[in-house]
């Protein structure tokens, strides 16, 4: 089996850089990513996800990213146990950049043409 993900779509929120214990820093995005066919009303639709980065990623993309910025996010499937009440839990999956890459304006001085990996922090 394999977890991974890749999305290329456009931030719709300014990155918020939070500190959540211990050291560890995240940053959650929302990215609009553009279907690529229309609907039955003849309209393109946006699907809308959230994803989660952490450490060195979460500081280049407060330094770096807007909304409104298009981005390329490589990750995987973080599956997170919730209590929903009366002692029942579900599950639900949030998606954890490994990789970033931005596409639409100058990389930052101190990546000349590289794109960034969770492993160089």
């Amino acid at each position: 089996m394999y977890n991974y993900f890749m999305i290329v779509g456009r931030i719709l929120n300014d990155p918020e850089i939070r500190d959540v214990g211990e050291g560890k820093k995240v940053v959650n995005l929302l990215i609009g990513i553009n279907r690529s066919f229309k609907n039955m009303d003849g309209e393109y639709t946006t699907d809308i996800v959230k994803v989660s980065l952490w450490e060195f990623l979460a500081d280049y993309a407060s330094d770096t990213f807007r909304k409104g910025s298009n981005v390329g996010i490589k990750g995987r499937m973080v599956p997170i146990e919730v209590e929903i009440g009366d002692g029942k839990k579900a599950i639900y999956h949030n998606l954890v950049g490994e990789r970033v890459i931005f596409s639409d304006y100058p990389t930052p001085k101190d990546f000349p043409g590289k794109d960034v990996t969770e492993e160089e922090s």
